[in-house]
């Protein structure tokens, strides 16, 4: 005799797909960061339609963020931001990513980055965020917050190398 829920009875019962596992829904293609970080990433395409002429798409920005030359310099950043006295370094940890509940028509929308302006960034740019939180706590010892990754983001020497990861990027693109 087993009990319900038990392993020989979880292998015998069919499921409701016809004896399929019923597939994972979709990750969401959109997600909101935390107020730092969108402030943070809005700096970065904002200097980089600046000074290149042509606004960055969350592509462009997301392999930049993911590059291995961004992850060490965010980490050495992340360093030297931990270093710092601790008044000047203290900052409250974020709000974890915020999946939105609505719709939006994605076939309508005007520029390029109307929605990271909304603060709703793609699933890439989370991911290279991630990124950068899991090499900095393989280098430090400790994963980092929203809020030093977003001081780190808008350093100066940060946003210039992405940008010129960016630039880079284009160039190979033909």
């Amino acid at each position: 005799m087993t009990l319900a829920g038990s392993p020989a009875d979880i292998k015998r019962a069919p499921s409701a797909a016809g004896g399929r596992v019923p597939p994972r829904p979709a990750p969401p293609a959109l997600l909101r960061l935390g107020p730092r970080l969108t402030e943070a990433l809005h700096e970065i395409l904002e200097f980089t339609r600046r000074t290149t002429g042509v606004e960055p798409t969350q592509e462009e920005l997301a392999a930049a963020l993911r590059s291995y030359f961004t992850l060490e310099e965010m980490a050495n950043q992340l360093a030297y931001l931990g270093r710092r006295p601790a008044e000047a370094a203290a900052e409250e940890e974020g709000a974890p990513l915020f999946v939105p509940r609505l719709r939006i028509n994605l076939g309508q929308a005007p520029p390029p980055n109307c929605l990271a302006r909304a603060g709703y960034f793609r699933r890439e740019v989370a991911e290279g965020i991630l990124a950068i939180r899991r090499h900095a706590a393989a280098v430090l010892g400790a994963p980092p917050g929203e809020g030093p990754i977003a001081a780190a983001l808008r350093s100066s020497f940060i946003v210039s190398e992405i940008k010129n990861q960016i630039v880079h990027l284009r160039s190979r693109r033909g």
